[in-house]
């Protein structure tokens, strides 16, 4: 149901409630995150210059492994969609530039090609850019022990404490601090 053929959109646009699928959402053996379930609910409208108008909601859980404890976690996401699309001409020329400046109007466009605007793809563009940089299980994680690899967030680890530094210069520091005395 995430394919759309354009030229069926009927006058008063398509409604579409659907349940989300890795394989759908182009996500299929995608190693920084897998899709869990959700749901895309959104209105899709045609306009007369064949524009195409998708509006609504997307929810979707999201399974993670946390940067700190490496523990894997699940993500909720829920987010607007509000998106505008043309039609690719097949007199466009590619930009073929490494470097080119963006419009405001390529930022809140993309492109379908011929008569199929694929959603899986846009959900997939809107998955990566609703997940965090930063992926942590919680705010407060305390993360592995750098000496003995204890989940300091499940046990407390016997590295003496002067030892366990959050600066990876601690080490050296030490070193500098031994040879001046």
């Amino acid at each position: 149901m995430l394919l759309i053929n354009v030229s069926k959109i009927p006058p008063e646009g398509l409604s579409i409630d659907t349940p989300l699928n890795p394989g759908e959402v182009h996500l299929d053996g995608e190693e920084g995150f897998a899709l869990e379930g959700g749901t895309l609910r959104c209105h899709v409208e045609r306009g007369d210059d064949d524009t195409v108008h998708v509006r609504g909601r997307l929810q979707a859980q999201v399974a993670l492994s946390c940067g700190r404890c490496l523990e894997g976690f699940t993500l909720a996401l829920d987010q607007e969609v509000d998106l505008f699309y043309l039609p690719h001409e097949a007199g466009q020329e590619q930009e073929e530039e490494d470097e080119v400046e963006l419009s405001d109007r390529d930022v809140v466009v993309a492109y379908y090609e011929g008569d199929r605007l694929d959603l899986g793809d846009v959900i997939r563009e809107q998955l990566y850019l609703a997940v965090p940089l930063s992926r942590l299980c919680r705010e407060d994680c305390l993360g592995l022990c750098p000496h003995c690899g204890v989940n300091r967030n499940q046990q407390a680890c016997s590295c003496p404490t002067e030892e366990v530094s959050l600066s990876p210069f601690a080490s050296l520091r030490k070193k500098l601090d031994g040879s001046e005395s």
